[in-house]
Parts: C-alpha cells; sequence; structure tokens
C-alpha cells in the first residue's frame, strides 16, 4: 500500500492534480483510487474541538480505504488540507500505514485567481476565501509537515502531475 496526500491551501490545484495522478497511475496499471477529503468531512456542525473536521474525515477515509483495497487499489491518492503533525497521524491511522505528504504552492494572486475562475462562490464567500487561502498558505509553509511540495503557480496541471508522480515513485 502506497498512499499520497496532496495538501495547500485552496485554489492551489490539490483536485485537478489529484486527478491527473489518478488517471497516470490508472495508465500504469498501479490500481489507484482517489479521496477528496473536503468530502469526508462536508457535515455540520462541526464540534468545537475540531472545528475543520479531522477526526471525521479521517473516520470515513478509514472506511472507504478498506472498501477501495477489497476492491483491488494498491495507491491512494488523497487530496487534503494537513495542517499538523495530528493530522498526519490521523491519516496514518486511517490509511494504515505511513503516508507521504506533498504540499503544493503557489503565489497568492495565483490562488485568487483560481478560486475567482471556479465560480462556486461569490460575494463576501469569495473574499473569505480568497484570505484564508492566503493566510493558510503562508501557515502550511511555516509549519511545513510535508515530506516534499511542489509549486503549481503558472504550470499545467500536467507538468505539476508528472513531477508529483515522479517523486512519489513506484509501488
Amino acid at each position: 500500500m502506497s498512499a499520497l496526500v496532496l495538501s495547500g491551501p485552496p485554489g492551489v490545484g490539490k483536485t485537478m492534480v489529484g486527478w491527473r495522478v489518478f488517471d497516470r497511475c490508472t495508465d500504469l496499471g498501479q490500481d489507484p483510487a482517489f479521496v477528496d477529503l473536503d468530502l469526508m468531512g462536508a457535515a455540520w456542525p462541526a464540534p468545537a474541538d475540531d472545528p475543520h473536521q479531522a477526526r471525521l474525515k479521517a473516520t470515513n477515509l478509514a472506511a472507504v480505504w478498506s472498501n477501495y483495497r477489497a476492491a483491488g487499489s494498491r495507491r491512494l491518492i488523497i487530496a487534503a488540507v494537513v495542517e499538523d503533525r495530528g493530522e498526519r497521524k490521523l491519516l496514518e491511522a486511517a490509511t494504515g500505514g505511513a503516508v507521504v505528504i506533498c504540499r503544493l504552492d503557489a503565489p497568492d494572486d495565483e490562488l485568487a485567481q483560481r478560486i475567482l475562475g471556479r465560480g462556486r462562490e461569490d460575494g463576501a464567500g469569495v473574499a473569505t476565501l480568497v484570505a484564508r487561502a492566503v493566510e493558510l498558505s503562508a501557515q502550511l509553509a511555516a509549519h511545513d509537515v510535508s515530506d516534499y511540495s511542489i509549486g503549481t503557480g503558472g504550470r499545467t496541471i500536467d507538468e505539476v502531475a508528472d513531477e508529483v508522480l515522479a517523486r512519489w515513485g513506484n509501488p
């Protein structure tokens, strides 16, 4: 089993790159599975002591990964925000082993452009998300729990996915 976590702020490309890495692993016969961890914690209200639903996400990930393994998947690609060692440990417990964390980076102005370009948020919500992305980007870099980082700024999804896959290695 091999698990890769693509971490980073909103707008950095975690989900898009994750899908491309999944596609490449599929083409290489590596039997991948892909999970967007934000969706694994989309339930409210969040407990006061776990505002980002890290425990719920990990619990759901463990169940989903168990099902994927039973179906034959050998590599797991996870799009997530990993803010600290505690969250990393939750992911390791959920996957049953060590995870490789790749922190994706992009310049603040590019994060803002990408968030605006998605069209999912509007009004005050988009301004709040852009501010959060910029803040989170700085926080993740300052308190880095990743194994390595890759810049996504000014690069295509294919270029980033190729580098992610090369650095992750083969099973």
